[in-house]
């Protein structure tokens, strides 16, 4: 195979799933057993992974070859689709209730639209005015908030009289005498509503006859299944994800031959709000939607061993590169690789520099096809060498993940602490965080800008029951530069012994003997905050932790 071919492939190869076009969705995925088997699963559930995990291309997948078996789908991609949730949805002029209102009733409005242009086209057997009422009904779709109202009356009345008497004399010097007398009354009435507010304000809401017609029209499709694939969830503002989960819950899930796929990142969801005496406004998960697949998880591969996990990986990179490079090919009239291993052999001058690319892509899809691209550039008409990987995973590094921190300081600084203490320090690339403390706002920044990696949660050892701890992997852009020298990582979490920790990405119980580098590798981030604070980052760091006291109010950004 030519090689400045698949070079020249490699720049055609689309790096995002909602730029794939319907044909080439079903050619670029790579189809593992145990991952298409959760994808399909009847349950309501959720597709969990950071972004460039391959959440979208997950859905996509799903929507096609159900479309294919002849099945309904409806996709909504809610960062596209519903408008602009910077804009409608978060506009603080907006109350609540008015918000989650009109995003209620817009993802109802999508669904609506397939229903009817399925129905004139003859696909779904149901009269046009059941879908016609359904649309009247929006009118009754309400979030409202209940309030106390208070009637004041004030009646106020007063009355008065008096009596003047007074004598003088006429000038002809007789006595006379003057009487007057006179009343006074006062009336006033006030009338007022007092609206009050007492305790958590709570929300209702109203779907009046949506949820007939809605059941009708689904029951009446001759499809076995109907798919209803909601993507980018995460882009919906938190504060409204629970009231659109109660429509998903109200509407659908009761009807058993519908299907709710949701894709979410982790912290960036928010399923319920919890009542007072039990009740709740949202869905439960783990009872009403489940948790289907972890793509975090997934593509780094959980195994019983290093060696299987590496050969794990190894094979879904390989295929992901076949797939997507062979589909640009074709798109060039070019006639594709007849195999994984012919590509990989005309692309890369040696296996190393592919598993060099897996390694600095940390599990990530996406930036994997971001790292081959430009290193592909970088080779200059020949095969990709190890030096080429690395050039490009550095500059990825600096152009998108450190660029994303230039405009929260605090984050940076963070990050620094973080590599003098864990790459300087002790020679690793990896630390044990409290798992209550993953959550702090500015590790989970790191974890969404792809800067820290997630690489096992809640492990615990037996020289601390009780205690949880999630791993974390520092990218590999982040010390690429010091790989060769006296100052590069050398082992996971750093000390002769630790090596052996790898295995717990694979869930095999830790040696012993290793615990003593285990709690040398965990994080104190409590005191490296106050650290931070005492310096110049004091001030943005109390602003920070104002505005962003909780993971789920970290600003979205890509």
């Amino acid at each position: 195979m030519d090689t400045k071919i698949l070079l020249s492939a490699l720049q055609e190869v689309e790096k995002r799933a909602e730029r794939v076009s319907e044909d080439d969705v079903l050619a670029t995925y790579v189809n593992v057993e145990s991952l298409t088997a959760a994808l399909g699963a009847k349950d309501n559930g959720i597709v969990f992974g950071r972004r460039g995990t391959g959440k979208t291309h997950a859905l996509k997948y799903v929507a096609q070859t159900e479309r294919d078996k002849g099945n309904r789908v409806v996709y909504i991609d809610m960062e596209q689709d519903v408008g602009s949730t910077e804009g409608r949805y978060a506009d603080p002029n907006l109350s609540i209730s008015e918000r989650a209102t009109r995003l209620v009733v817009d993802v109802l409005s999508i669904v609506h639209t397939q229903l009817l242009e399925a129905a004139f086209a003859g696909d779904i057997k149901v009269q046009i005015d059941v879908l016609d009422r359904m649309l009247d009904h929006f009118q009754e779709v309400l979030v409202a908030t209940e309030t106390e109202q208070e009637d004041t009356r004030t009646d106020r009345s007063a009355q008065g009289s008096k009596v003047d008497a007074a004598v003088g004399w006429t000038p002809g010097g007789m006595p006379s005498l003057n009487v007057g007398a006179g009343s006074t009354r006062e009336t006033a009435r006030e009338d007022g509503v007092r609206t009050r507010q007492t305790g958590v304000v709570r929300h209702r809401i109203h779907f009046g006859g949506v949820t007939q017609s809605m059941r009708q029209a689904i029951e009446a499709d001759d499809a076995t299944r109907f798919w209803l694939l909601i993507d980018e969830w995460s882009g919906i503002p938190i504060d409204l994800q629970p009231y659109l989960a109660e429509m998903l819950r109200r509407l659908f899930f009761g009807i058993p031959k519908v299907s709710v796929r949701i894709a979410a990142i982790p912290h960036r969801s928010e399923w319920r709000i919890a009542g007072e005496r039990g009740d709740y406004i949202g869905a439960e998960v783990g009872a009403e939607l489940f948790p289907l697949l972890d793509l975090d998880e997934f593509v780094v591969f959980p195994a019983r061993s290093r060696e299987e996990q590496a050969q794990r990986s190894l094979s879904f990179f390989r295929a992901l590169l076949f797939r997507h490079i062979s589909t640009a090919v074709i798109g060039m009239g070019e006639d594709p690789p007849e195999s994984e291993a012919e590509l990989i052999s005309s692309l890369f001058t040696q296996v190393t520099s592919l598993q060099e690319v897996i390694r600095a892509a940390e599990g990530v899809p996406r930036d994997a096809l971001s790292i081959v691209g430009r290193a592909g550039l970088r080779a200059g008409g020949s095969k990709i060498a190890m030096a080429h990987v690395r050039e490009a995973a550095s500059q990825l590094y600096t152009t998108t993940k450190a660029a994303q921190l230039n405009g929260i300081p605090v984050a940076r600084a963070l990050l620094d602490r973080i590599l003098s203490d864990v790459i300087s320090g002790r020679k690793a690339r990896a630390f044990l965080i409290k798992q209550d403390q993953t959550e702090n706002a500015l590790i989970q920044q790191l974890v969404d800008d792809r800067i820290l990696h997630i690489i096992k949660r809640g492990w615990s050892g037996k020289d601390s029951p009780g205690e949880r701890y999630d791993v974390l992997q520092i990218d590999y852009g982040c010390y690429v530069h010091l790989l060769g020298t006296h100052a590069a990582p050398q082992s996971l979490l750093g000390g002769d012994e630790d090596d052996e920790f790898s295995a717990v990405v694979g869930g095999v119980e830790v040696p012993e003997e290793d615990y003593r580098a285990i709690r040398r590798a965990i994080l104190d981030l409590p005191t490296m905050l106050e650290d931070i604070a005492v310096g110049t980052h004091a001030a943005p760091i109390a602003d920070w932790t104002e505005r962003h006291g909780s993971a789920g109010d970290i600003k979205q950004r890509e």
